[in-house]
């Protein structure tokens, strides 16, 4: 479980790759879920140059700043602005091409930043299963419990070498 000082209890459900809006590099984002099971992505790597904010943006913002836009206006990337604190102008771009990634947004014709949104049915299917899964939660948790007794084991191994040295002294 990925976790982060907005969203401490986060549940990664899931990990994907996309091409940016120009092509030019790879995304790598995250769907995550928190307690309450508000439905949250952001932006964890990029393979090129450019930077970004790795913060989670509610998935029911991004739908209500979308929603709120005039009708018939296609979807720009800025539009998504006013969600993330800052940090890169890159993000909301980014997060459109996450977006469209998953199938929530559609690119227009021949427009190659102007997208349209999508019915969201088929994605939040998607995700109730994710979230519903407890294959993904014991995973989890067993790997928190092995590292959690691995490193009492390294402690202690530490802490028993330095009883070995200070006895020798």
């Amino acid at each position: 479980m990925s976790k982060s000082k907005e969203h401490p209890d986060m549940r990664v459900l899931k990990t994907a790759n996309c091409k940016t809006l120009s092509g030019k590099s790879t995304l790598t984002y995250q769907i995550g879920c928190t307690p309450e099971s508000i439905i949250h992505l952001r932006i964890c790597k990029n393979s090129g140059g450019g930077y970004f904010s790795d913060e989670w943006v509610s998935l029911d913002d991004i739908q209500d700043v979308l929603k709120e836009r005039p009708g018939g206006t296609p979807v720009l990337a800025h539009l998504l602005t006013p969600l993330l604190k800052g940090k890169s102008v890159n993000t909301s771009a980014f997060l459109l091409a996450a977006l469209s990634h998953l199938k929530l947004l559609r690119p227009l014709p021949k427009k190659k930043r102007h997208h349209e949104l999508l019915d969201p049915g088929p994605f939040l299917d998607t995700v109730e299963k994710l979230t519903a899964s407890p294959v993904k939660a014991r995973a989890t948790a067993k790997k928190a419990v092995r590292k959690a007794s691995t490193k009492k084991a390294a402690i202690k191994k530490k802490a028993m070498s330095r009883k070995k040295t200070a006895r020798t002294v």
